[in-house]
C-alpha cells in the first residue's frame, strides 16, 4: 500500500512513559458536575512536556492519504474498541433484531458499496463512524459524498503490512446551529443513530452548556469559534496489535495537525480517564463534567429487548464515572485566553452545586 513507506516502525528505542493516573469524580460528587473551575488563562499546549510519553516506533498519517480499504479499516478498528472498551458503548446494548429490510439493503458512496453486516455493537458503531464522520449525513442517499474536512483532520496508525491498528476521528467543530438535517431514507443511518443517540444526547447538552461557558470567558476561545478555528478530535481508539503506550501518539499528533492547519483550539469528549490523562499532559483545561450514573436514561432490562436500545441497570455505564469535556489552546492570541470581566452572565465560571 502506497503508505506503508511512511508508516514502518523506525528503529526500536525507549519506551514511551505511561500517562500520569487521572481520576474523574463519581455520580455522588454533586459538587465536581456540571462547569467546572475555569483558570483565568488557558494555558498554551505544552508539547515539549508531552515528549517522553510518545512514541518513537509509530508514526501517524492522514486518513486523506490512505486507501479506501484503509479507511474503512480505520472505521471498524475504532468501532470495535469503542464496542469492547469505551465505558458507555460496552454498558449499552442494541435491540435484540435489526430493523425489519435492513438485511436487504445495500449502502453505497465513493469508499465502496456494502450490506449493512453482522447486527451487534462492534458494526453499529462501524457504520456510525462511515455515516456521520468519514461521509457527510446531510448529502442524498443516492449521491453520498465523503467528508474532506474530516479526513484531512482524522489520522491513522499503520503497520508494516499496511493494516490500520488505531485510528483518531476528528472534525473542526461545528457551530452553534448545528449540522444541516440528516438525509432521512437512510436506514443504515437510522439503525446506526438508533444505537448511539442516548450517548449523543449526553454528550450534545453537555457539550453546548460547555461551548457557551468557554464562549462567555475567554474572548479568543469565543472569536476562534466563530471563525471555525476549533477543531474536535472526536473518537480515538486502537487494536489490540497497537500498545496502550503507543496509542498517546494519536492525540499529540492530532494537536499539531490542528495547528498546522491553522485551528487556535482543540475540544475533546475524555469519556474514560486515559483520555483525561492524554489530555492533562498536553495542558488541557478541565470544563464540563456529565456524570454516567446520576439517572438512568435507557431502559433498563435483564436481557435485550427487540426494538429498544436497554442496559442492565438502565444507566449509559456500569462505570461510576463520566465525561470531561477538555479544551487546549493550540496557538497564541492576541488577549491570550484572557478570561473576560466576570458579570452576571458568565456564572458558567462557578460548578454546579
Amino acid at each position: 500500500m502506497r503508505d506503508r513507506a511512511v508508516l514502518g516502525r523506525t528503529p526500536s528505542c525507549e519506551e514511551p512513559d505511561p500517562l500520569p493516573l487521572c481520576t474523574y469524580p463519581k455520580a455522588s460528587d454533586v459538587g465536581h458536575h456540571g462547569i467546572q473551575d475555569l483558570p483565568p488563562y488557558l494555558p498554551l499546549i505544552d508539547l515539549e512536556r508531552a515528549r517522553r510519553h510518545r512514541t518513537r516506533r509509530l508514526t501517524t498519517v492522514s486518513a486523506a492519504r490512505l486507501t479506501s480499504a484503509q479507511v474503512l479499516q480505520m472505521a471498524l478498528v475504532v468501532g470495535t474498541s469503542f464496542a469492547h472498551r469505551e465505558p458507555q458503548a460496552r454498558h449499552l446494548r442494541p435491540p435484540t433484531y435489526p430493523p425489519a429490510g435492513l438485511m436487504g439493503e445495500r449502502h453505497r458512496d465513493p469508499l465502496g458499496g456494502a450490506p449493512f453486516g453482522h447486527w451487534d455493537a462492534e458494526i453499529l458503531l462501524y457504520w456510525f463512524i462511515r455515516l456521520m464522520i468519514l461521509t457527510d449525513p446531510t448529502s442524498p442517499r443516492s449521491h453520498v459524498e465523503v467528508n474532506a474536512d474530516a479526513m484531512s483532520q482524522s489520522l491513522a496508525i499503520v503497520d508494516g503490512t499496511g493494516d490500520v491498528i488505531g485510528g483518531a476521528f476528528n472534525e473542526t467543530m461545528p457551530g452553534p446551529d448545528g449540522p444541516s438535517e440528516l438525509r432521512p431514507d437512510d436506514p443504515f443511518l437510522t439503525a446506526a443513530l438508533s444505537f448511539v443517540t442516548p450517548v449523543l444526547e449526553l454528550l450534545a447538552l453537555r457539550e453546548a452548556e460547555a461551548l457557551e461557558a468557554l464562549c462567555a470567558v475567554y474572548p479568543a476561545f469565543r472569536d476562534a469559534y466563530a471563525r471555525g478555528k476549533v477543531g474536535h478530535h472526536f473518537m480515538v481508539a486502537r487494536s489490540d496489535a497497537l500498545p496502550k503506550a503507543d496509542a498517546f501518539e494519536l492525540v499529540a499528533a492530532t494537536a499539531e495537525r490542528y495547528q498546522a492547519l491553522g485551528h487556535e483550539f482543540m475540544v475533546i469528549e475524555a469519556t474514560n480517564q486515559w483520555t483525561g490523562a492524554a489530555c492533562e499532559v498536553l495542558g488541557g483545561v478541565r470544563v464540563h463534567f456529565a456524570p454516567y450514573r446520576a439517572r438512568r436514561t435507557v431502559t433498563e432490562s435483564a436481557l435485550p429487548r427487540p426494538d429498544t436500545v436497554t442496559s442492565p441497570d438502565g444507566f449509559l455505564s456500569k462505570k461510576d464515572s463520566g465525561s470531561m469535556l477538555y479544551v487546549i489552546r493550540l496557538a497564541e492570541t492576541l488577549d491570550s485566553a484572557r478570561l473576560s470581566r466576570p458579570s452576571p452572565a458568565q456564572s458558567h465560571n462557578r460548578v454546579e452545586k
